[in-house]
């Protein structure tokens, strides 16, 4: 009987299937697509795969017809009286969103559709608990009709047992099971008080009972595969939970998940490292920790003790704050490992530990192109942390041009109250520090957004991520060359200033001239399409952990090199 972790989650729309796809694959077939809504989305994060929904209600294919690669109506119920022209080994993912139990020939039809997946490709299934204990309690009391959704449940029974031996005898591996459970919190509680006497004289665990009788339903992911994958488990203590959470550690860590054999776990809070299941391979992380040299020593030879592999997330400078060297840089050199998000802060860090990978910034989403409807105003954008000594040389050049073209001249600023004092225009918004949500929408709505850096060793090591955000959201950049020409493509997908004078000259031309603002911000739409999604890059960070663990041997002799203390009991 394969392995798999179990999971409990409330219950939710089946959105949160978005979360378990394969955010690369190049072809999903989606049973029961409903109105298009989960594979609209799914777009967003994959545009370039290909994504068919099969529907038996004539009005939901018409709705999910405008936003899926195809849609295929059928009028059976049980999903199983056609044919789709599949080729073998061909298909990335199948979802069955609701319809799994209608299905009158279930294993038969599964096997037929098996044999279209792809050597570890996914199926993904919601499948009814027939133990869910409101179906307990109406089979008890002579309620059970085949009506509404019961007729679901009548046409075929599931229980958790009898979903892995079918998953078994179809090649299937079972990775994950998720329960999902509705909120009658009290009654459920007093069904199981009423139960507790019978359980104990039939000698069924409480707890067991419990879990199995709080499912509605089943969400179970299964991969086909003839050999178990590696199981890793990455858990990650967040010290920096500014916005660089969700772009370091929480998006690529959604996308991970949905490796099979990979579990992620993510917290600011001090972490059990007793949660790991058996056979694990275990990865702890250090987001933006300042490690104390001698006080945090115990931390990483318990660490080592439990055999995990110890990778620090770091991406700034680690000069820029002395108590990184007053602490022997014990954040990187007491790791196993170092990762990051550009080049030039990588080589740095290979001074420091010699095991470094780069991950850059990526976008999780790819917002859908902008339609531009008014041309009467440009709204400038400015958002940023730490940047009030980058832009003091610009101002007077922003100043003279607001005064120029008084309202035709917006500008939206989140987080820097200094650079929206300095500005001298009415015609001027403020918002505070804000979700990434937020900060995206402003962005959204703007033109043009302003990206300086002067040219110091902290600014080379930043990275590029406002600029393939502004591209994403169809804002046309005017950036310094520090850090960003190693994006940029000046003239093609935004423009670069080298000077003040430089800097006033070509935000006046993206002012007056549309049709080269449109041209840079299509560009840059496409460069982002075609290379910096995070769908197209997540699987380097699992592949990199894996090799990591199969050098530990040669990470432990270097690590043992650096800090002997780490190894003494």
């Amino acid at each position: 009987m394969p392995m798999e972790s179990i999971n409990i989650i409330p219950e939710e729309p089946n959105h949160i299937l978005l979360n378990f796809l394969p955010p690369d694959a190049k072809l999903i077939l989606d049973f029961g697509c409903g109105d298009g809504s989960l594979g609209k989305q799914y777009k967003q994060i994959n545009p370039h795969g290909k994504y068919i929904g099969i529907e038996t209600d004539r009005d939901l294919v018409k709705n999910a017809a405008q936003f899926l690669d195809g849609v295929i109506y059928t009028n059976s119920p049980q999903l199983d009286e056609f044919s789709l022209n599949i080729n073998p080994q061909t298909v990335d993912c199948i979802i069955y969103q609701e319809n799994f139990a209608q299905i009158r020939n279930s294993e038969e039809l599964l096997q037929k559709q098996v044999s279209w997946l792809k050597e570890n490709g996914q199926l993904i299934a919601c499948i009814p608990n027939v133990q869910h204990w409101q179906r307990i309690l109406k089979l008890m009391q002579g309620k059970w009709e085949a009506t509404g959704e019961n007729q679901v449940d009548a046409l075929r029974f599931f229980t958790l047992t009898s979903i892995k031996n079918m998953f078994t005898r179809l090649g299937l591996y079972i990775f994950d099971i998720q329960r999902r459970g509705r909120h009658e919190q009290k009654d459920f509680e007093e069904f199981q008080q009423v139960f507790a006497p019978t359980l104990a004289n039939m000698g069924i665990d409480a707890n067991k009972f419990a879990k199995d009788t709080w499912a509605y339903q089943y969400i179970v992911r299964s991969t086909k595969t003839a050999k178990p994958p590696r199981s890793l488990f990455i858990t990650t203590l967040i010290r920096s939970p500014s916005g660089r959470d969700r772009v370091r550690i929480l998006d690529p860590d959604r996308f991970s998940s949905t490796i099979p054999g990979v579990r992620t776990f993510a917290s600011q809070k001090p972490i059990d490292l007793t949660t790991p299941l058996a056979k694990e391979e275990k990865v702890f992380i250090w987001q933006a920790a300042i490690l104390g040299y001698p006080q945090d020593l115990p931390a990483l030879k318990t660490l080592l003790k439990q055999d995990y592999l110890m990778v620090a997330e770091f991406d700034d400078d680690p000069l820029h704050r002395p108590e990184y060297e007053q602490n022997k840089f014990l954040s990187f050199r007491g790791c196993h490992c170092v990762q990051t998000t550009n080049e030039t802060l990588a080589k740095y860090l290979r001074e420091l530990n010699p095991n470094v990978a780069v991950f850059p910034n990526q976008l999780t989403y790819l917002p859908a192109p902008r339609i531009y409807n008014n041309d009467d105003y440009i709204t400038l954008f400015f958002g940023a942390l730490l940047r009030e000594k980058e832009w003091p040389s610009i101002m007077p050049a922003i100043n003279r041009i607001l005064n120029s073209y008084k309202d035709k001249v917006r500008v939206k600023v989140i987080h820097d109250r200094l650079f929206f004092d300095a500005l001298e225009t009415a015609n001027k918004e403020f918002t505070p520090f804000c979700p990434l949500e937020q900060y995206e929408a402003i962005m959204h709505s703007s033109d043009i957004g302003i990206l300086p850096l002067l040219p110091t060793r902290y600014n080379s090591m930043k990275s590029d991520l406002k600029f393939i955000q502004c591209a994403g959201h169809g804002v046309a950049v005017l950036a310094s060359p520090t850090m960003y020409e190693n994006s940029i493509v000046e003239g093609e997908t935004g423009l670069l200033y080298r000077s003040p004078e430089d800097f006033e000259l070509k935000l006046r031309e993206l002012i007056e001239n549309p049709k080269l603002r449109h041209s840079l911000i299509t560009n840059a739409y496409h460069y982002v399409k075609n290379n910096r999604l995070l769908s197209q890059h997540y699987r380097q960070r699992r592949d990199w952990y894996l090799q990591m663990r199969d050098e530990l041997p040669r990470l432990n002799a270097e690590l043992y090199s650096r800090f002997p203390e780490l190894f003494e009991d």
